[in-house]
C-alpha cells in the first residue's frame, strides 16, 4: 500500500471504497545517521468507524487480559502476616527532611524490642502532604503521622505499635470529605 505523504488524515487509495483513514503517525530513527522512518497506522473506511474499531480492539484486549489472568494459577509464594504495616515516605521533600533517618531509627527501635518480625516497615513514594514531612502511615487503622522526627519514633513504637493506641498528639487529624455534587 502506498500512502500519500502530503496527507496525514487520509490515505489516498483507489477505488473510493478502499479509502482508509489514518489513526496515528509515528516517526522514529533506527540510527542517528539513518533517515527517519514513517510508520502509519490505518483502520476503517470512515473516521468514525476507525475510532470505533480502535475502541473495540482495546476492549477485546482488556477482556482477553482478564480471562488470561483468571486462567493463571495463583503464585506459590505466600505473604507473611504482620501485626502492623508502617509506610514511610521516602520521596522528595520528606527525604530532604530526614525520612531516611526516621525509617532507620524506627527499624532499630523495633529490632531492640524484638518486634521486627511483627511489624513490616516499607519505604514508599510520595504520600502527599509533602510540606508536612517526613510522613508515615501505620496500618491497621490508617493513622497518619506528619512531621515525624527521630525523637518521636520511640513513643510511636511503644504506644502505637506495642500498645495498640495511636499517639494522639503526633497523629494527624482527619478532615471531613467534600460532599459530592449532584
Amino acid at each position: 500500500m502506498v500512502l500519500d505523504p502530503t496527507s496525514i488524515t487520509e490515505c489516498r487509495l483507489k477505488p473510493l471504497s478502499l479509502r482508509v483513514f489514518v489513526i496515528g503517525v509515528n516517526y522514529y530513527t533506527v540510527h542517528d545517521t539513518s533517515p527517519s522512518i514513517q510508520v502509519v497506522y490505518c483502520a476503517g473506511s470512515t473516521p468514525e468507524e476507525a475510532i470505533s474499531r480502535k475502541k473495540a480492539k482495546k476492549a477485546r484486549a482488556r477482556a482477553n487480559a482478564a480471562l488470561t489472568a483468571l486462567a493463571q494459577p495463583r503464585p506459590a509464594a505466600k505473604v507473611r502476616e504482620h501485626d502492623a504495616h508502617v509506610l514511610v515516605c521516602s520521596s522528595g521533600d520528606c527525604k530532604k527532611r530526614g525520612s531516611k533517618e526516621v525509617r532507620k531509627v524506627l527499624k532499630e527501635e523495633l529490632r531492640e524490642r524484638g518486634m521486627i518480625g511483627d511489624v513490616r516497615v516499607d519505604s514508599v513514594g510520595c504520600l502527599g502532604l509533602c510540606k508536612h514531612g517526613p510522613n508515615a502511615v501505620v496500618y491497621p487503622g490508617g493513622t497518619w503521622y506528619l512531621g515525624l522526627t527521630k525523637s518521636d519514633v520511640p513513643e510511636v513504637v511503644e504506644r502505637h505499635l506495642e500498645g495498640g493506641e495511636p499517639v494522639e498528639h503526633l497523629a494527624a487529624g482527619f478532615r471531613p470529605r467534600k460532599k459530592k455534587r449532584k
